[in-house]
């Protein structure tokens, strides 16, 4: 699909992607299902995989989406606002804009989980912050996440969670 399709809000073609496939930007974290350019800007959808005790991204939010996740194996522990909790396989959630947020995997498995963001647009975020996290040889610097996000309407509020979990 070309620029010009994508502006006049052309979706691509149907497609079936395979257990462990990616639409497209191998680097990039988490894998890409579907974005705008498959959606007409319309939504974007991710996998991801989180280690036993890895933390995911800071406390955040978004001022231009909203944010579904849908955990497909594992437990996921989810904080939104100030509530936190675990979300078992088959669990959901809803993550208005402007809705402070941050996950981790707790458990000692790994974790997958589904994101699905309205609308699409969260994938060239994805793309940037993967470049950075490619070149890093110690841990990311949260002031840098802060800026890489702001070019997207996001908006880092504090650390990541922290767990400290054993693989099992």
């Amino acid at each position: 699909m070309n620029a010009t399709q994508e502006a006049d809000g052309h979706r691509a073609g149907p497609y079936v992607l395979a257990p462990g496939e990616i639409r497209r930007n191998p680097l990039s974290v988490p894998s890409v299902k579907a974005d705008s350019r498959d959606t007409a800007g319309l939504l974007a959808v991710f996998e991801g995989r989180l280690a036993p005790g890895e933390p995911g991204p800071p406390l955040h939010l978004h001022t231009r989406e909203d944010e579904a996740l849908y955990v497909l194996e594992g437990t996921l522990l989810v904080q939104i606002g100030e509530d936190r909790r675990e979300l078992t396989a088959g669990a959901f959630a809803w993550i208005p804009r402007d809705t402070p947020h941050a996950f981790a995997n707790g458990a000692g498995t790994a974790v997958r989980v589904m994101n699905i963001s309205v609308p699409g647009g969260l994938e060239r975020l994805f793309a940037d912050q993967s470049e950075y996290f490619a070149h890093l040889r110690s841990a990311p610097d949260l002031a840098e996440l802060g800026r890489i996000g702001a070019r997207y309407g996001g908006r880092l509020l504090g650390p990541p969670i922290t767990v400290g979990v054993q693989p099992g």
